[in-house]
């Protein structure tokens, strides 16, 4: 299997991921039950009167990222240039989520006009844990050991490879994919710790079921940041042996390491489909609340950027959906993060 064809591959199998995405999504306004659209409080009825075209909406626009894919694949296979898809790839799995995240919020504004005017009322009482949270303690410490052995280990025996190749490697061609690989792993890292730090209080009443979806959610979101911080790992040190290996071997040993991806790509889904039903089984206990307005954000009219220092928050919620706070310390880490990753592509595109 070369790398073509495996590209290839992973963008159908990706389809069938993304055709399970679209049944879930589709039956996520009614997850609670008819009197609830999403986390909405509706009035009878609204099925079908108003809520239906609003419900219809919000269903076309599930389609959006896979109504720009089709044309951007089907030009991409009529030009030849295959290995293309992997980029698409992984620009659709940014648009799906950001797409849904807005088409939900969207769809919540213009439903609460449609809301039972008691469950609109802010809660009077929240809680705030004064707990910190800090990465270690959601973290395993076998898996960070073996994680740093792996990289010990992959890095000297890249170090001797080169040194002892008779044919005098380049420094690009032993080290570029590691260390890319090493750089995307910080920026799981630095994910994880927002994903830790992130914080939002809960209403008094029921308190114990809020933080318990909020704690499975977070949870969640780590394994799958290890599950990526494990998959490089494994490319990592699987490098050298690749690099070592004769030409009549490394072919064969490409194809294994390719359909070993492909399937553990394919467990992998499972077992997150799976996770997220006992997420969401969790998170249905906890009847949604609306919380007051403390920072006064709700009838701001803020872009998809802002800076706003004075406000901790990484994410700000505005009249007209959500905005990037770039005057927190962790979009300003990204930030840095994300130039720092161009400028490692070019140096590594251009080093000798």
């Amino acid at each position: 299997m070369s790398l073509t064809q495996y590209i290839v591959t992973f963008y159908i199998l990706s389809w069938a991921v993304r055709i399970r995405g679209w049944v879930r999504r589709w039956r996520q306004p009614q997850l609670r039950g008819q009197e609830w659209f999403f986390n909405v409080h509706v009035q009878p009825g609204f099925y079908t009167g108003a809520g239906r075209k609003i419900l219809h909406a919000y269903w076309m626009r599930i389609f959006i990222p896979s109504a720009i894919d089709i044309p951007v694949a089907t030009a991409i296979f009529i030009s030849g240039h295959l290995l293309l898809l992997r980029w698409l790839i992984l620009a659709l799995a940014v648009l799906i989520h950001l797409n849904h995240v807005f088409s939900v919020d969207l769809a919540e504004r213009q439903a609460r006009s449609f809301a039972v005017p008691e469950a609109e009322q802010p809660v009077r009482s929240m809680v705030l844990s004064l707990k910190t949270r800090r990465l270690r303690d959601y973290s395993n410490r076998k898996l960070e050991v073996a994680l740093a052995v792996s990289y010990g280990v992959a890095l000297a025996w890249l170090v001797w490879y080169y040194f002892a190749a008779p044919d005098h490697q380049n420094l690009r061609l032993v080290f570029a994919v590691p260390i890319f690989l090493l750089y995307v792993q910080t920026g799981m890292v630095l994910v994880k710790q927002m994903i830790v730090a992130w914080r939002m209080p809960v209403p008094q009443a029921q308190v114990d079921e809020h933080i318990a979806a909020h704690e499975e959610s977070r949870k969640l979101y780590l394994k799958v940041c290890d599950f990526g911080r494990i998959s490089c790992s494994v490319a990592i040190l699987v490098w050298p042996v690749l690099l070592g290996a004769s030409p009549a071997h490394r072919e064969l040993f490409v194809t294994l390491w390719l359909i070993s991806g492909l399937v553990a790509g394919v467990v992998a889904t499972v077992w997150q489909e799976i996770s997220r039903k006992k997420v969401l089984a969790v998170a249905l206990r906890a009847r949604p609340v609306k919380l007051p307005d403390l920072l006064g954000q709700s009838d701001a009219v803020l872009g998809p950027v802002c800076y706003q220092p004075s406000t901790p928050m990484l994410v700000l919620k505005g009249a007209r959906g959500y905005s990037l706070n770039l005057g927190n310390t962790f979009a300003q880490l990204s930030a840095v993060y994300l130039a720092g990753l161009v400028v490692l592509m070019v140096l590594l595109r251009t080093a000798p």
